[in-house]
């Protein structure tokens, strides 16, 4: 009996690390939406509807090159390769 107690306990804690980074996703969503309208400078009333959402996004990956967010091998940018010029700015604003 005790054994399921304990698988109990871990799904329970699987549950609320679940929470947890959904909790967080919701942040970086909040933090990230925030930060790039601040950045761009945009007006909400040019984010009013869906579709003027949908727009404003498509023109700025319209504009990105792309390879923002990978280095020159290719490999996505991580924590220890940060070299780009816009983690470098975004990093220091």
């Amino acid at each position: 009996m005790s054994s399921l107690k304990n698988i109990q306990s871990k799904l329970d804690q699987i549950e609320k690390l679940k929470i947890e980074v959904e909790e967080a996703k919701k942040e970086i969503h909040t933090t990230f939406g925030e930060k790039i309208i601040q950045s761009l400078g945009l007006d909400y009333e040019m984010l009013s509807s869906k579709k003027d959402i949908n727009s404003v996004v498509n023109k700025i990956v319209e504009s990105l090159p792309d390879y923002l967010f990978t280095d020159l091998n290719n490999d996505p940018i991580n924590e220890d390769n940060e070299s780009t010029e816009l983690n470098h700015e975004l990093q220091n604003s």
